[in-house]
C-alpha cells in the first residue's frame, strides 16, 4: 500500500485560497465530493476495459486516494484534518515559499561554485606547463602522449570565417600538422609549402565539432589589423580583407563553453586546441589549431626526415 502524502491535500490538488477561505464543514464537502467523483475513474472495478498497465496505476491511485481521504476525515479525525490544512496553508505561504527560493537559490550557487572550482582546477593542470620556466626555444614534447607519427589535416577557422571567397581557392584554409616519434611537432601552415618546427607548443585534446558553436567564442581582433593569406594573394594582391576573429579562445570561454566536452585524443571533425608558451604567457589565450579534417600515420622513413607528401588540400 501507498504511505500516505506528505499532504493529503495535494492529492486533490485543491489550491490554498480555497483551502483557506471555505469552513471546515464547506471544505469536508468538497472533499468528499472530489472523492467519489475520484474514485469512481481510479477504482479497479471501474478499469477493467483498460489495459493492464491502466489496471494497475488505477489500482494505485485509488489506495492513494484512499489514505489521504482518511486523513481529511473530519468526522472521524478532525485534528488531523486541522494539522494538515494548516500544514498545507504554512508550506505554500508567500514567506515559505519565498524562502524555499532563497534556500533552493543558495544551494545551486553552492553547487556552481564547486564546478567553477572542480574546472578551474581542471583547466590549471592542462595548462601547468604553459607558463613554465623552460626556454621559448625548447622543442615541447606535446600533451597526447599516444599522440606519434601522424599526420593532421585542418581547416583553419578563422580563415574559413573570415574570408569568404576562401572556399574558392584549393587549400586557401588547409594546413598540416606533424607529429614525430617522439612527440615533436612541425606545422605547414596555411599557404607554406614546407613545415617548420612549432616550439613551445603543447596539445591540449579536442571537442567534437558537433559539440558546439565555436564561431561566437573565438577572439575579435582590432579593426586596423589586416589578415594576409599567402595561398590568397599569390593569385589575388588585393585580396585583404580585414580578420574578424582569431583562432585563440580565452580561458573564460574555454572553461564554460569547451571544457567539458575536451577530449585528450585526436580525432577527425574535432576542434584541435593547444597552448603555445610564448602567445600564452603574454595573453593567456588558448589557441584553436584547427578542425581536423583527415588523419594518417607517418611513415617511420618520413618521420625521420621530417618530410611528408602531398597535402591534400580540403
Amino acid at each position: 500500500m501507498s504511505p500516505v502524502p506528505s499532504n493529503p491535500f495535494e492529492i486533490f490538488g485543491l489550491t490554498p485560497s480555497i483551502v483557506e477561505e471555505l469552513s471546515e464543514r464547506e471544505l469536508f464537502e468538497v472533499l468528499k465530493g472530489l472523492y467519489r467523483n475520484l474514485q469512481k475513474a481510479f477504482h479497479p472495478d471501474t478499469a477493467r476495459r483498460r489495459g493492464r498497465s491502466d489496471r494497475e496505476g488505477g489500482r494505485d491511485r485509488a489506495v492513494e486516494l484512499n489514505l489521504a481521504f482518511e486523513a481529511l476525515n473530519l468526522d472521524k479525525n478532525r485534528p488531523s484534518f486541522r494539522r494538515h490544512r494548516r500544514s498545507y496553508l504554512q508550506d505554500r505561504h508567500p514567506a515559505h515559499l519565498q524562502k524555499k527560493a532563497t534556500e533552493l537559490s543558495e544551494s545551486l550557487n553552492r553547487q556552481a561554485a564547486r564546478e567553477e572550482r572542480l574546472a578551474e582546477g581542471y583547466l590549471s593542470f592542462l595548462l601547468a606547463g604553459a607558463g613554465g620556466a623552460q626556454d621559448a626555444g625548447t622543442a615541447w614534447t606535446v600533451a597526447l602522449p599516444w599522440a606519434r607519427n601522424v599526420l593532421l589535416g585542418l581547416q583553419d577557422v578563422a580563415i574559413k570565417n573570415n574570408i569568404r571567397h576562401a572556399s574558392w581557392l584549393l587549400g586557401s584554409n588547409y594546413k598540416n600538422i606533424e607529429i614525430d616519434s617522439e612527440g615533436g611537432m612541425r606545422v605547414r601552415a596555411v599557404g607554406r609549402r614546407h613545415f617548420s618546427e612549432a616550439r613551445g607548443t603543447v596539445l591540449l585534446g579536442c571537442v567534437p565539432k558537433d559539440a558546439v558553436n565555436i564561431t561566437p567564442l573565438l577572439e575579435r581582433c582590432p579593426p586596423s589589423r589586416i589578415f594576409k593569406c599567402p595561398a590568397l594573394t599569390e593569385f589575388d594582391p588585393d585580396a585583404l580583407p580585414q580578420v574578424s576573429v582569431l583562432n585563440l579562445v580565452s580561458q573564460a570561454n574555454f572553461k564554460k563553453h569547451l571544457l567539458s566536452s575536451l577530449c585528450p585524443a585526436l580525432m577527425e571533425s574535432a576542434y584541435l586546441f593547444s597552448v603555445d608558451r610564448r602567445e600564452f604567457n603574454a595573453s593567456g589565450l588558448i589557441r584553436l589549431e584547427g578542425v581536423i579534417i583527415k588523419m594518417e600515420a607517418l611513415a617511420p622513413a618520413m618521420a625521420g626526415e621530417g618530410a611528408v607528401g602531398g597535402s591534400g588540400a580540403a
